[in-house]
């Protein structure tokens, strides 16, 4: 818990960790993200992610692109869940229909199709991080 310069008790900004090969979406989305609030960690790949979440004492939510070289954003956030079991995740993807056939662990990812609308990135962001961190424990982001 930080206060601000009114003396409003607050909590820190949430931290999203942004996972693409390309360093144009990647971006986008980072300063979508950055904009609105939310402080950012990013990797263009699945291994420079998991550095980043074993070095991260907190990520409250995990955004992954599903398309990615060596490491799909599946098995990513497989294996960030072994030390992040109940940070959501949101798979990011052009070809969601063949992603969502034969895919049992899909229940615990929410999915947002490209292209997407900022405001409809921004939405399913906010309701992610609302539901793992449901009031009252939440209260207005501090921001630095």
């Amino acid at each position: 818990m930080n206060i601000t310069n009114d003396e409003t008790i607050c909590d820190p900004a949430p931290t999203v960790l942004v996972v693409d090969d390309d360093a144009m979406v990647r971006g986008l989305e980072t300063t979508i993200l950055k904009s609105h609030g939310y402080r950012v960690l990013e990797a263009g790949n699945a291994a420079a992610a998991l550095r980043l979440a074993d070095q991260a004492v907190e990520i409250d939510l995990l955004i992954t692109d599903y398309s990615m070289p060596e490491v799909n954003g599946l098995e990513l956030a497989r294996r960030f869940r072994l030390t992040h079991p109940k940070t959501p995740v949101l798979m990011v993807s052009g070809s969601l229909p063949l992603l969502r056939d034969g895919n049992e662990d899909l229940d615990r990812v929410e999915l947002l199709a490209k292209p997407f609308k900022f405001e409809d990135l921004l939405r399913k962001v906010r309701a992610l991080v609302d539901v793992a961190f449901p009031l009252p424990r939440r209260k207005r982001w501090c921001y630095d």
